[in-house]
């Protein structure tokens, strides 16, 4: 009986362990979603507009919303030094919604610096997107707002390809700040004709950062990450496995829990066989 008893106390206390370990680990895969998620949807609102703005390109379909100010400070590429703007979503509110909505589902507050040297369309185009502390550039749901900043570098490799550099990002959350940088190639897989909705594009590459816990974590693409440039999609991924590597161990998130690449915004981390789903905002 006494054999039975110290045999049930330590499977409970493995138990727990592996629950606490599990726990500690998805710290690092839901950071990496969180800060990944922002800078993908930060390129998607800027290449949109620079995709349709006539100074830039052509047309005039926006994620971005009728609040949001863009300013150029140059916008002639003919000078020779490419075009210079600003594009402003307001200042943080103190009451919900904090921020202005955005066409992919996300609030945002203050200012990103955009300059690119060439039309969107030509290849060879180098896009930088800049988001400085002093900025105050804020993303969340209108209820949480989140400080992000860092640098997004995209280079025009092909029509359908881009290779996507993001160095010096930072993520505030409310039990502290993610760090995170990452190299990228993002492929149009899918153009659904003029304009940008419907587009989707795949992404692959690495990325690596500090946890809100300041563990360094690394990642790698087992299957590349899917977007949808559609209403309702494009705050998160649908589909895409990671595997990300904290302290000698690694753990899955995978963007496709129920394997339809639903529009749920649910992720699953697994982590020597247990899972545990997140939900992405």
């Amino acid at each position: 009986m006494k054999k039975n008893t110290v045999y049930v106390v330590f499977m409970l206390a493995m138990l727990v362990a592996c629950r606490k370990e599990l726990r500690e680990n998805i710290q690092s895969a839901e950071d990496n979603a969180q800060i990944e998620n922002e800078f993908s949807s930060l390129y998607d609102a800027v290449s949109d507009f620079v995709a349709t703005d006539t100074r830039t390109a052509k047309t005039d379909d926006y994620i971005l919303p009728s609040g949001a100010v863009v300013s150029f400070t140059d916008s002639l590429f003919s000078d020779g030094d490419g075009v210079d703007f600003t594009i402003n979503f307001g200042p943080l509110g103190d009451n919900t919604p904090k921020g202005t909505l955005c066409r992919d589902g996300r609030y945002r507050a203050g200012i990103v610096r955009v300059m690119m040297d060439r039309r969107w369309k030509e290849p060879g185009c180098v896009l930088v997107i800049s988001v400085p502390s002093a900025n105050e550039y804020y993303v969340g749901n209108g209820s949480k707002m989140y400080k992000v900043t860092g640098t997004k570098t995209i280079t025009r490799t092909s029509e359908k390809s881009y290779q996507v550099t993001v160095n010096d990002a930072t993520l505030q959350r409310e039990n502290g700040t993610v760090s995170w940088q990452s190299q990228r190639t993002v492929t149009l897989v899918k153009d659904a004709g003029p304009g940008w909705l419907n587009d989707e594009y795949e992404i692959t590459g690495s990325a690596s950062g500090t946890n809100v816990n300041g563990e360094s974590f690394t990642v790698e693409t087992i299957s590349p990450l899917l977007k949808k440039l559609s209403i309702g999609c494009m705050s998160t991924f649908v589909a895409g496995e990671l595997k990300i590597t904290s302290g000698g161990k690694s753990l899955q998130l995978n963007y496709d829990t129920f394997g339809d690449k639903a529009c749920d915004k649910t992720a699953t981390v697994t982590y020597r066989g247990r899972s545990r789903d997140i939900t992405l905002w």
